[in-house]
């Protein structure tokens, strides 16, 4: 075993070699992306990097390590014949579009030269090495995945178990204030769905478990239990506030290495949720507690009646046009459309969706190649510039919206 695994170190050292080779020309290099991947290949090749690249302009005139942040525009117009730039995103579809409109710069996508028994240090990150493991292998597997052409590979999909919520945000933007009655969907109906997708694709890397608020659903613990003995799903990811108490002896469940948790904290709001954190703690799951972060004002839904220009511009700029997620026997590209056309918001239009009865080209083309959707045009956008709202305000009752259908 010892043999085996330094075999798979060497080879993973000399493709990191290469890729140290392929940067040491002298050429200018430039790192897409400022988050723990793109910190850590930073690190790793020292004081060769000109610029960090990203797209969120909230970031952008920030320094790391000395290091500047530019925009993808700024780079547009500053990159020469001979920049490298090496894509360090997890979610490389989302920013190949922008990539590509940067003249004459080659592209080395950081995932084609990981490992995932690399030989990694954390550098001082201010993560742990788990999670930088964990951040460098989804780089790795989510690269690899959108270049393999020979198989079909989806980096993430939500999966809506119930739209019922332990807070009434206002601003969801899942549209969850807009359900009168919320129900949980039933648990035969989760599966199945699922297990009609899992038979169309080769791989999917994390699996989200959302809603809602995911724990509402007393199914949850089955469901995951369900999703583990899956070979073709890497993580599972459970998004939710842990206001609701934790079942015993099914919360054992989360200590499979599969299973992650990211929680948020609200504050005064939270109710259960520092004594749940801290418990899970204990049982060694790991698990991310945050406080609300990076609200816009996407949670409404109104015939915006844009050119079709218009609607592909709203697209192209969304943060959220690759967050695919399956409800009732369809897979959408995004949660906004999944929920306005459950909440029967929009124009039924099959355009808007994936259904699970169709064949595997159609899946490829509607996850890798569509410029818009017709439900863009009932969305106010989430774009990475869009201007900050005050998070989780709280309505009574359920928002009232006119249906467009």
């Amino acid at each position: 075993m010892k043999s085996e695994i330094s075999s798979t170190l060497n080879r993973s050292n000399m493709k990191i070699r290469e890729l140290q080779d392929q940067v040491g020309k002298g050429d200018p290099i430039y790192i897409y992306g400022i988050g723990t991947a793109g910190k850590w290949i930073c690190n790793l090749l020292h004081n060769k990097i000109q610029a960090f690249i990203d797209t969120d302009l909230k970031k952008c005139g920030q320094l790391y390590n000395g290091i500047p942040i530019i925009s993808d525009i700024q780079a547009r117009e500053e990159l020469g014949n001979n920049a490298i730039i090496i894509i360090s995103v997890i979610d490389i579809q989302d920013v190949l579009d922008r990539i590509n409109l940067i003249p004459h710069a080659s592209l080395l996508p950081l995932g084609l030269y990981l490992s995932a028994l690399s030989n990694r240090e954390s550098f001082d990150l201010s993560e742990s090495l788990d999670f930088i493991n964990y951040s460098l292998q989804a780089v790795e597997l989510c690269h690899k995945g959108y270049y393999d052409e020979n198989s079909i590979f989806l980096r993430s999909v939500d999966v809506v178990i119930t739209e019922k919520c332990s807070l009434k945000c206002k601003d969801c933007s899942n549209l969850m204030q807009y359900y009168d009655k919320p129900e949980n969907i039933d648990i035969e109906l989760i599966l199945s769905d699922f297990q009609k997708l899992i038979n169309k694709v080769d791989h999917i890397f994390e699996v989200r478990l959302i809603g809602g608020e995911p724990f509402m659903n007393k199914d949850i613990y089955k469901i995951i239990d369900n999703l583990i003995e899956n070979s073709k799903i890497t993580k599972i990811v459970i998004y939710t506030n842990l206001m609701i108490p934790l079942k015993f002896p099914e919360a054992e469940i989360f200590r499979n290495s599969k299973v992650v948790l990211s929680a948020t904290d609200y504050g005064s709001l939270a109710k259960n949720t520092n004594s749940n954190y801290n418990k899970l703690l204990e049982m060694g799951v790991p698990i991310r507690l945050h406080p609300p972060e990076n609200w816009t004002n996407s949670g409404i839904i109104q015939d915006f009646s844009r050119t079709n220009e218009e609607n592909e511009k709203i697209f192209f700029d969304c943060c959220g046009k690759n967050l695919l997620t399956l409800s009732d026997g369809k897979l959408y590209r995004c949660p906004f459309a999944a929920n306005a056309d459950r909440l029967n918001a929009v124009p039924k239009n099959v355009s808007n969706f994936f259904d699970l009865s169709s064949n595997f080209e159609n899946l490829t083309d509607y996850t890798k190649h569509i410029k818009s959707l017709p439900a863009c045009n009932y969305c106010n956008g989430r774009s990475f510039d869009s201007e900050s709202i005050i998070p989780a305000i709280q309505t009574k009752i359920p928002l009232k919206y006119i249906s467009f259908k």
